[in-house]
């Protein structure tokens, strides 16, 4: 039987506040396999979505807010190519993060082996040792591998927000009905780039240092054993 299904509607948001040292913004397989001409799974949509992306890691760099990229990574016999086209072979060209959205020395990239950007990933324990609550989630493909880390996120308790100018489907349908499950199933909160506000609880913003980095504090304390060695 065929026919049209609508999507219910759901809330959107006209503002959504946030704390930049409790909130994180996720950036979730940009790659050249699924944004690029030439990529072996190309989202029609997903081009278009780098300017309002690249609005927000201006807006969170500038906030000094936590930003971390998921990227997918396969390998030879992955079962996920029995799925889908072959993509994102770990060190091709379609397997890399976009060049006009390429992380900063400073963030975090998380390589995952399926949809959900916490299965098999120390993203969880990161975000708690930031002590983060809020995950702004964009990216592609909005229906699969955001919205299944946007899942896995609410089920975690964190507070979960997509600007949808920022997040691409292979469907408009599936689009839609992802960011309706997202509000109405997760709790999340659903906008645009230009109504984020980002905006300090605390009146002594910005601090003189972030929260702590564990990749630095492991340097410096082999940089430590080293000397004591020499010494």
């Amino acid at each position: 039987m065929s026919g049209t299904v609508s999507v219910p509607r759901y809330a959107q948001q006209n503002e959504v506040r946030l704390d930049p040292l409790q909130s994180a913004l996720l950036i979730v397989d940009m790659q050249n396999d699924f944004v690029k001409p030439g990529g072996s799974l190309l989202v029609p949509d997903a081009e278009a979505t780098v300017p309002a992306i690249s609005r927000l890691l201006e807006l969170a760099r500038g906030r000094r807010m936590r930003v971390l990229y998921s990227q997918d990574t396969h390998r030879e016999g992955d079962p996920e190519w029995r799925i889908w086209p072959e993509h994102c072979r770990e060190g091709s060209w379609g397997w890399e993060i976009l060049e006009e959205l390429a992380p900063a020395a400073e963030d975090t990239v998380v390589r995952k082996v399926r949809y959900d950007a916490f299965y098999g990933t120390p993203l969880d324990h990161l975000l708690r040792l930031w002590s983060i609550s809020t995950l702004v989630i964009c990216g592609t493909v909005a229906n699969i591998c955001v919205h299944y880390t946007a899942a896995s996120a609410a089920l975690r308790w964190y507070d979960v927000v997509i600007p949808r100018d920022a997040v691409s489907a292979l469907e408009p349908f599936d689009l839609e009905s992802s960011l309706r499950q997202t509000a109405f199933v997760f709790g999340g909160s659903i906008t645009t780039t230009d109504r984020l506000r980002i905006e300090p609880s605390s009146p002594s913003f910005p601090p003189t240092t972030c929260p702590p980095d564990p990749r630095k504090a492991f340097a410096e304390r082999s940089e430590l054993e080293g000397a004591r060695h020499d010494d």
